[in-house]
């Protein structure tokens, strides 16, 4: 091929651009891939928030429902009864005197004017009263202490200005209600709630901050078009609507704790129905709410008696409780905190308790969402897999090219040589032939023009029988290796032709068997053994015809296993014997074979290819200094 550089200059630039556009593909899918991972570590993160909260808000919704089902009562020391329950006129300790609940610090009762008390620190005057039934002096102690510090802590007026006024029916306060057709039974203090509402839309506790979930979430967004349908809400807004549907349900599970709560504490056989006194004056309730003032969380409602505002509540331990809460998102693999909400700016239905103004923060978030978006292992080996197949399709590609233009180079050599090869004999032939026929040729000279035929015709023959062979050999037509001989047989069968084909050149054989040797029994394919032999020594007498020393070489030597037949000359030998044992056939071109020696270049590529069929091996010793070429033909001997 004239220009081979053609092809390969076509040949990378399909490859560069096979590369790049599986380098675009490759880019886009992995991108779109790691969208889809990180959509679904999002979505997996926020159902795991979900989750967390719910687990929260179910643990808190006892604690609340407790807390704000609370009489109002039972925030005085001794809750003072009537006949009607039994046992006389006269103080009866509170639930709460002693009262111990987990994460409350204090219950407290706090006035506008700032007077504050707590049943679990009860007056001097009742100070008797309350270790008679049961409290210690240092826990007395320690609950003055701990209400003194919350009275400097509270604004008991900004507490107020806080909670809702919504005050609590007075069926659900225990006591008769002012509606004409009231089914309760004030007597046996049973509460009849059928008149009120559902249990998930009852007012026990107002929701904390950002958790009016009757605002609509599509509002300011999407909207129906007059006369027209309505618009799609946005993904974002369906989710917001879903975080807002969550929340409520959330808020709905402490309304019904709470109704549970309520009717237990406040039930026909509960404390507050067979204990508590009819009070003289009108005392309203309200819903209770969970605020923050400075760092401490109270549970607190309003309380109207006598037409005075008091605030009534529980002090919680937020530090035991956010510890304890947080051990359900550790449950879920969440690192998160908690962190108060103080205003509606900060707060996010989406990550807000229900019960409680704080938010729940995932630390890391986004490491969190990285290690959920790695992309797939099945989607890296699919594209490691396409690299590879194109990697392997584009390296056959190029072994295939390089393949068929060095076939291309070695078969326009081969045409050129053999066209040199065969012109001069040709020729020859011709000339004589004339010269013979016409009776031009010298008497004398007839022998000798004859002579120069045989030659020629022998010289044909061998370059004939060459290609031949090759070809039988490209075709998997294997020499037939079933006759027995031994080394020295051979020698004495090849040595007249190897002979004759030296003097051709004015050389000498030489043959030299081993008396180790001379016994070694072969089986081999005698006719394919005299061709490598005879190829050798055509070689020998090609290369090495201008040499002084006018030998050629021919030795026989057995090892173990094997038998060695080494043609040596004295000529120029290899320049580099490696390349000389790697050198493909077809490969001399007609210009080589003029500089050098006539032929095609197919001698020793055919030798070293008919060794391996007879199961040897051909080896060309290096110089080390010495002058003319060294080739061994090795071939197994028969073990039997």
């Amino acid at each position: 091929m004239k220009r081979p550089w053609q092809v390969w200059l076509a040949f990378t630039v399909c490859s560069v651009v096979l590369c790049a556009a599986m380098g675009w593909l490759t880019v886009h899918a992995v991108r779109v891939d790691r969208e889809r991972s990180r959509a679904r570590a999002e979505a997996e993160l926020e159902q795991r928030v979900g989750l967390a909260l719910w687990r929260m808000d179910t643990k808190l919704a006892p604690l609340i429902a407790q807390e704000i089902a609370r009489p109002h009562a039972f925030y005085d020391s001794f809750v003072m009864t009537s006949a009607g329950g039994g046992k006389g006129v006269g103080p009866v300790a509170s639930p709460l005197l002693n009262s111990t609940t987990p994460n409350v610090i204090l219950n407290f009762d706090a006035t506008a004017e700032g007077q504050w008390k707590s049943p679990q620190a009860p007056p001097e005057r009742q100070a008797p009263l309350a270790l008679a039934n049961g409290m210690s002096p240092t826990a007395m102690t320690s609950n003055r202490n701990r209400l003194a510090e919350l009275a400097k802590k509270v604004d008991v007026p900004a507490l107020i200005a806080q909670l809702p006024a919504e005050p609590l029916p007075q069926q659900v306060l225990g006591w008769p209600s002012a509606a004409p057709n009231s089914e309760s039974n004030p007597e046996a203090g049973e509460v009849n709630l059928r008149q009120q509402k559902e249990p998930s839309q009852q007012a026990f506790l107002a929701p904390p901050l950002g958790g009016n979930d009757d605002k609509n979430p599509f509002d300011g967004d999407e909207q129906p078009v007059a006369n027209g349908p309505a618009t799609k809400p946005s993904v974002a807004n369906q989710q917001v609507a879903q975080s807002a549907n969550d929340f409520g349900q959330r808020q709905s599970r402490y309304q019904q704790a709470a109704q549970q709560e309520f009717t237990k504490q406040r039930g026909a056989n509960s404390f507050w129905a067979q204990n508590a006194a009819m009070p003289q004056a009108p005392v309203v309730e309200n819903a209770s709410r969970p605020v923050w003032m400075g760092d401490e969380l109270l549970l607190a409602r309003r309380v109207e008696r006598g037409g005075e505002t008091s605030v009534q509540g529980s002090w919680l331990d937020w530090p035991k409780l956010k510890a304890d809460l947080l051990s359900e998102a550790a449950a879920l693999s969440l690192n998160a905190d908690l962190v108060p909400v103080r205003s509606e700016a900060e707060a996010e239905p989406t990550r807000m308790l229900a019960g409680l103004p704080v938010r729940l923060v995932v630390n890391d978030a986004e490491s969190a969402i990285a290690g959920l978006a790695a992309v797939d292992a099945p989607f890296r080996w699919a594209l490691g897999f396409g690299w590879v197949a194109m990697g392997l399709a584009l390296a056959a590609v190029a072994a295939l090219l390089w393949g068929v233009l060095a076939l291309s180079e070695r078969r326009a050599a081969f045409v050129s040589s053999v066209t040199h090869e065969l012109r001069t004999p040709l020729t020859t032939f011709r000339m004589y032939a004339e010269m013979l026929a016409r009776d031009m040729a010298p008497p004398a000279s007839r022998r000798e023009y004859l002579e120069t035929l045989k030659k020629e015709a022998e010289r044909l023959t061998h370059l004939v029988e060459n290609v031949l062979s090759y070809a039988r050999l490209e075709r998997g037509r294997r020499p037939q290796r079933s006759e027995g001989t031994t080394a020295e047989a051979l020698v004495i069968r090849f040595e007249p032709r190897l002979a004759e084909r030296a003097a051709q050149a004015n050389m000498r054989l030489e043959c030299d068997v081993e008396e180790a040797a001379a016994t070694a029994a072969l089986i081999t394919d005698v006719g394919v053994v005299e061709q490598i032999l005879f190829n050798l020594v055509d070689n020998a007498a090609k290369y090495a015809a201008r040499a002084a020393d006018r030998r050629i070489q021919l030795k026989v030597s057995r090892n173990v296993r094997s038998a060695s037949f080494t043609v040596r000359d004295f000529g120029p030998g290899f320049a580099s014997p490696r390349e000389a044992a790697r050198s493909a056939p077809f490969s001399k071109s007609a210009q080589q074979a003029a500089e050098t020696a006539p032929g095609v270049g197919l001698g020793l590529a055919l030798c070293r290819r008919l060794a391996r069929e007879l199961g040897g091996r051909l080896e060309i010793a290096p110089n080390n200094g010495e002058a003319g070429a060294s080739i061994t033909l090795i071939l197994p001997t028969d073990a039997s």
